[in-house]
């Protein structure tokens, strides 16, 4: 079909609209789902004007219904035509399947047919399968019940011949794996009667057994021919056939009748029931074993017949030695000696049992030198072997790991080669041996620990009395700084030996706990005794308290006793860690699951008393150096300061404690001390000594401005004084000067040295002065009158300052951080140049070069004022002296601000030896000079100072002057 031409009124729209055949129906408008015939025919024919062809468009529109109502009718005459071969085919396909299901059906009912006769003939082969199975296992059943009666039968015959042991015992055993068989059928009359048969077999063999082992043994003096050894040994088959039961009957048997022979022997009276032949019983048993090793022999290796005797023999001697003990408890108290001795050679006994019978490895080896008696041996010699115990102690130890590893090693050898039963077994008798019969010593042994205690105790006291005569001082031939004395190394060798004795001959159980308590009292009385020679207080003590006011707290410590004082102190390390490897070696020796002994046998506490001791001997020294400083501090308080007319050098109090700290402390300190203890005594001396040096100033009366430059120099003389003896003391230490010493030095002197600055100031400058540079702790008003106490002001005046400072406290300047910013207390005073290290417009004072005050001798910064009556100053108008006493207290605030910058910085200082201790910031020094003109101030080296600590000083010293410049009421 041709394509319809396009309508005018689709042209006249602009845009193309085809009419299409039916055949391409996509594409035409009228299969549109939301075709619309309104809106169609107004699109087409929007006005009248567009109606001229409507005519046409309608014959077209009829032509194409004509052309798709040709197709409707051609496509319904093929379909009435297909219907009917559809019908046929229908058909045909029905009968077919109808032929299927009948071919099936016969399919399936065969194989229902087929699994029937599979089933019945599996059931005739399971039949078949069940007969055979109960054939074969009835004629099994019929041969072994035929065995069965023939070996009873055979049995009987035998059984009351003794000389067919070893054939019944093979017939015991072959009716043994018979019977098994039969367990099931107990039921069966035949069984039972065969059953019942054989029992009465069984208690005729035993008896018979029995018999002749009573009638071979049972006379101590008997004699085995060969043929009776051999029946012996073939009626140990019997009994080995016939149960467990029968062997512990004839095991018994046999130690009863053997027991009988050594409780006749050894009866609880006569020498027998003595202590001191208490060994004699040992010596039997093992000749006993040995006379009648060839009757031992007879009896199975698997039996263990003679272990078995020895521990029979073990609990009976325990009990005997029970009752012994409770008898004759007065005696041994009175006498340990024959005690010692039997528990001596009973260990040694058992120790021999566990060898003989635990294979290699049971027994402990002994060192006899460690038995030798050491009472008068020299404390070299002492201290020699001391320390060749503690090597041996550390390669026994490395031994036993090694031997754990081995043992671990062998342990699955035996497995491989079947040898763990034999080696379980030794180990059991090892185990059984131990403590056997001694264990009953324990509570008896507590007269040994006594003894051992009250000799310990009397050795102590004859090495003090040494020790006295020596004068406490090391043996000859030792240095006598920092070395250990003598007594310590003998006692330790004695308590060393008897523990060794303890362990080896004595006992591992309770008793050792019980002799380490012993050891304990004795290490608490040589600890005792130790702290009783250290010299004393004037109110007899060996530490004090602070506040340190009068002598009480006094300790005389010349050279001699400094000597001794730091001997004493290296023997309280040294015992204290020799105390603690001698509690290590005890919880080692001591035997596995004594919990409450361990505890008690913990050496902690005498630890502690050593390390007690230590303490109270560095206290003693901080105590005795203090007391030769105290000399100078008063020298100090009989220095006239009101009527010093040039300072300059140190005064001599500090040149008397530069020679105390750096002369002689130091270089005998230094060497006798370790590092610890060298730091620990530094700490304690500087916070001792330094709040009482503060103190003294404080005491000081009528100081003259003159006065307060000489104690300027002199305080910072005693901070590098005190800085240096660390260095002096021990050269080789690198970090010195970074100990907390030093720290708290440099942190607490600044703060003397500020006070001393405070001083300085005129009476209008103090108040500002004091909030300005004492720190946050001494800002109070207690420490205000001190200080013009300290001046000698009249109390008028006095009362006036502390009014001033209380209002400015109160809040009139918004307290004291607000009043006026302080330097931190560990600043300190370095010479450098004033001159212009920072622009006087910084300052404040470009204003007014003649405003402000202060003292023209200050060292400290003040505010500046302005010229006018409003000024902090407070001095008037700007008049020649006024301005010159100004212009002075500019050139000290920038002084002080270089110094606070210097302070910043690590600075290497030169040894300026007695006389070199002047202050370089008010010429003592000569600009950091010496007196014979060499520069001293720094070593080769230069200055080390850290970059952002020193920007940080530097912004805070320009904070501090710009607040002096608004203070002073001058521009920025």
């Amino acid at each position: 079909m041709s394509e319809t031409p396009s309508t005018p009124s689709a042209t006249q729209l602009g845009r193309s609209i085809t009419l299409k055949s039916p055949f391409q129906r996509k594409t035409d408008v009228f299969d549109s789902e939301d075709f619309d015939p309104v809106k169609f025919v107004n699109q087409i024919y929007p006005d009248e004007a567009s109606l001229g062809d409507l005519d046409k468009f309608i014959d077209m529109l009829r032509k194409q219904i004509k052309t798709v109502d040709k197709e409707i009718f051609a496509a319904v005459r093929s379909q009435s035509a297909t219907q009917s071969r559809s019908r046929q085919d229908l058909t045909v396909a029905t009968s077919q399947l109808g032929d299927l299901f009948a071919r099936v059906r016969d399919i399936q009912r065969k194989a229902a047919d087929s699994e029937v006769l599979v089933q019945e003939i599996c059931r005739d082969i399971r039949k078949l399968d069940y007969a055979k199975r109960h054939l074969t296992h009835t004629i099994t059943s019929l041969r072994r019940l035929a065995m069965l009666t023939a070996a009873v039968d055979d049995l009987e015959q035998v059984g009351y011949k003794r000389d067919q042991y070893k054939r019944c015992a093979n017939l015991l055993e072959a009716v043994g794996q018979l019977l098994e068989y039969f367990n099931h059928y107990q039921d069966v009359p035949k069984i039972q009667n065969l059953t019942k048969r054989l029992t009465t077999v069984k208690a005729g063999l035993q008896d018979a057994v029995m018999d002749d082992f009573k009638l071979l043994l049972g006379t101590s003096d008997v004699k085995l021919t060969p043929d009776n050894i051999e029946r012996l040994g073939n009626a140990c088959l019997v009994v080995n056939a016939l149960g467990p039961k029968v062997r512990d009957q004839l095991m018994d048997w046999l130690c009863e009748r053997e027991m009988t022979v050594y409780q006749t022997i050894f009866s609880m009276s006569g020498d027998a029931a003595k202590l001191d032949r208490f060994e004699r019983r040992f010596a039997w048993f093992k000749q006993r074993l040995e006379e009648r090793k060839e009757v031992w022999g007879v009896f199975p290796a698997s039996w263990r017949v003679p272990q078995t005797l020895c521990l029979t023999f073990c609990k009976i001697t325990k009990a005997a030695v029970k009752r012994l003990l409770s008898d004759s408890e007065e005696v041994v108290r009175e006498d340990v000696g024959p005690l010692i001795k039997t528990v001596v050679a009973t260990n040694k006994f058992e120790k021999e049992m566990a060898a003989l019978f635990g294979g290699p490895g049971a027994a402990r080896d002994d060192d006899d030198d460690d038995l030798q008696d050491i009472d008068n041996l020299p404390a070299s010699e002492a201290r020699r072997r001391l320390e060749a115990f503690r090597k041996k102690q550390q390669a026994a130890a490395a031994a036993a790991q090694q031997q754990a590893a081995d043992a671990a090693a062998g342990s699955a050898t035996a497995a491989a080669t079947g040898s763990t039963a034999e080696a379980a077994a030794n180990a059991a008798a090892r185990v059984a041996f131990e403590g056997a019969i001694s264990e009953a010593f324990e509570d008896a042994l507590k007269y040994y620990v006594a003894e051992e205690q009250k000799e310990l105790l009397k050795h102590l006291e004859q090495l003090i009395k040494e020790e006295g005569q020596r004068g406490w001082k090391p043996p000859e031939g030792e240095d006598t700084l920092g070395c250990v004395l003598g007594s310590a190394n003998q006692l330790f060798l004695k308590i060393r030996a008897s523990l060794q004795r303890c362990v080896k001959l004595v006992s591992r159980g309770i008793t050792l706990a019980r002799l380490a308590g012993a050891f304990k009292r004795v290490l608490s009385a040589y600890a005792g005794e130790l702290l009783k020679r250290l010299p004393k207080t004037a109110a007899g003590g060996t530490s004090s308290q602070p506040p340190y006011s009068g002598t009480d707290w006094h300790v005389r410590l010349p050279e001699e006793e400094e000597a001794v004082l730091t001997c004493i102190l290296a023997t309280a390390e040294y015992c204290r860690e020799t105390t603690e490897g001698l509690g290590r070696q005890i919880a080692k020796e001591l035997k596995p699951g004594l919990a409450v002994a361990a505890a008690a046998a913990d050496l902690t506490d005498e630890e502690s008393a050593f390390t007690g001791v230590a303490s109270q001997c560095l206290s003693v020294l901080v105590l005795g150096i203090n007391t030769r400083l105290d000399a100078c501090l008063q020298d100090m308080l009989r220095v006239r300061w009101d009527s010093i007319e040039s300072p300059g050098d140190d005064s001599p109090y500090v040149t008397a404690m530069r020679r105390i700290l750096l002369a002689e402390v130091a270089s005998r300190l230094g060497a006798a001390l370790d590092r610890s203890q060298f730091g620990f005594f530094c700490d304690k001396m500087g916070r001792m000594f330094v709040p009482r040096f503060i103190e003294t100033i404080y005491k000081l009366r009528k100081v003259s401005e003159k006065g307060t430059l000489q104690l300027s120099i002199d305080a910072d003389s005693v901070r590098r004084l005190l800085l240096e003896f660390p260095k002096a003391a021990r050269p080789l230490d690198d970090d010195a000067d970074n100990h907390p010493y030093a720290h708290y030095v440099e942190r607490e002197m600044g703060g003397a040295v500020n006070l001393v600055k405070v001083l300085q100031a005129k009476p209008e400058n103090l108040v500002d002065t004091f909030i300005l540079l004492m720190p946050a702790n001494a800002k109070t008003v207690t420490d205000l009158a001190r200080i013009c106490e300290l001046k000698g002001f009249t109390k008028k005046l006095q009362s006036e300052l502390i009014g001033q400072y209380s209002r400015k406290v109160g809040g009139t300047t918004g307290g004291p951080a607000e009043a006026a910013p302080f330097y931190p207390s560990g600043s300190t005073s370095i010479s450098s140049n004033p001159a212009s290290s920072v622009p006087a417009s910084r300052l404040g004072g470009a204003a007014s070069p003649a405003a402000g005050l202060g003292s023209s001798s200050s060292s400290v910064p003040v505010g500046f004022g302005s010229g006018g009556p409003g000024g902090l100053g407070g001095m008037g108008s700007s008049g020649g002296p006024s301005a010159a006493s100004n212009l002075s207290a500019l050139k000290m605030s920038v002084n002080t601000f270089t110094r606070e910058l210097a302070s910043s910085m690590s600075i290497s200082r030169g040894n300026t030896g007695d006389g070199g201790g002047g202050s370089p910031m008010h010429g003592g020094g000569s600009g950091g000079s010496s007196r014979d003109g060499k520069a001293t101030l720094f070593k080769p080296g230069g200055l080390n100072f850290n970059m952002q600590q020193t920007a940080a000083r530097t912004r805070e010293g320009l904070a501090k002057l710009a607040n002096l410049g608004k203070l002073g009421g001058g521009s920025d």
